[in-house]
């Protein structure tokens, strides 16, 4: 499991997002359905790219896309509230980052040959991107702006009261305002979840054993790895592409398809996060109504419909 990085303005948006989400108290959020004799599977699929796989809480969680649909309409709504201060603020333009994976795409390994044969096991480059119109306002150290944008030190600014948690408080609290509230804990229900089936399938008798059978089929020729998530860690492959890394990622991917290491994998995860789903349907369900509203606030605010 792992979150690619994000632009500026989506690192403030999940600074800021604490300032709407409420109290942080206990919660019965993340609560497991508790480990007992593993869960039946009723089928598994025949499967080799993981791209397009669902898994039961993707549901609950946002995409790369939304996330950053959401940093657009909260750079926005901080420029205004800045704007409101007399400071022509602008977020900074991050340089690019790798692309992200797509859905689970990699969740499991490397799955698609057509990728791997480009980059071996690392991330797709920055997608091109044409210049900005103009450069960016330079990062200010007038104390006063900060004040303004993060809601510390002084709490008002010529005459005006400054928002509490400052502009990025109020543009986080703008996007939730329609959403229902959620505690800390609670924010991170599916992505625990999520981070915990996956550690439960990888201990799950019949995931062992489609990783032995990998392990000698990649043995065979010339490969040895424990499991398929032993090759991208590979030291060797931690820098740069090579012709030795994308020869290891293919017979990766081979084996991968001749033991259905995914479908197997991906049929035993889905039935642990079932159960997960289950036993935490109503913080999940809670979360999902609060990611809608806020991707809805957020298309509203930029124009920008939202495409589900």
């Amino acid at each position: 499991m792992q979150l690619t990085a994000k632009r500026a303005a989506a690192a403030l948006l999940l600074i800021a997002l604490s300032a709407a989400t409420g109290c942080s108290g206990d919660s019965d959020a993340g609560a497991t359905s508790g480990a007992g004799a593993e869960p039946e599977v009723k089928s598994t699929p025949t499967a080799l790219e993981a791209a397009s796989l669902k898994l039961p809480l993707d549901t609950y969680q946002l995409s790369s896309d939304e996330l950053d649909r959401l940093a657009a309409a909260q750079s926005a709504l901080v420029a205004r509230c800045m704007h409101r201060f007399g400071f022509a603020f602008r977020m900074p333009d991050s340089p690019p980052q790798p692309e992200p994976p797509d859905g689970n795409e990699r969740r499991y390994g490397t799955t698609d040959r057509a990728t791997a044969a480009k980059y071996g096991y690392q991330p797709k480059p920055p997608p091109h991107r044409k210049a900005p119109a103009s450069k960016p306002a330079p990062t200010s150290e007038d104390p006063a702006e900060t004040s303004v944008l993060m809601g510390k030190g002084q709490r008002s600014w010529k005459g005006k009261p400054i928002p509490e948690k400052g502009c990025a408080g109020e543009a986080a609290r703008g996007l939730s305002s329609g959403a229902p509230p959620l505690s800390d804990s609670e924010t991170q229900t599916a992505q625990n979840l999520s981070a915990e089936s996956f550690a439960r399938s990888q201990q799950d008798s019949r995931v062992r054993a489609v990783f032995s059978r990998w392990a000698q089929c990649m043995k065979k020729r010339g490969y040895d790895y424990a499991t398929p998530l032993d090759p991208p860690g590979d030291p060797r492959f931690t820098k740069q592409v090579t012709a030795q890394q994308i020869e290891t990622a293919n017979a990766d991917i081979t084996c991968k398809k001749k033991t259905n290491l995914i479908g197997v994998w991906f049929a035993v995860e889905s039935r642990y996060q079932k159960d997960l789903v289950a036993a935490n349907r109503s913080t999940l369900e809670k979360l999902r109504r609060n990611n809608r509203a806020q991707l809805a606030e957020a298309a509203r605010v930029t124009g920008r419909a939202t495409p589900r």
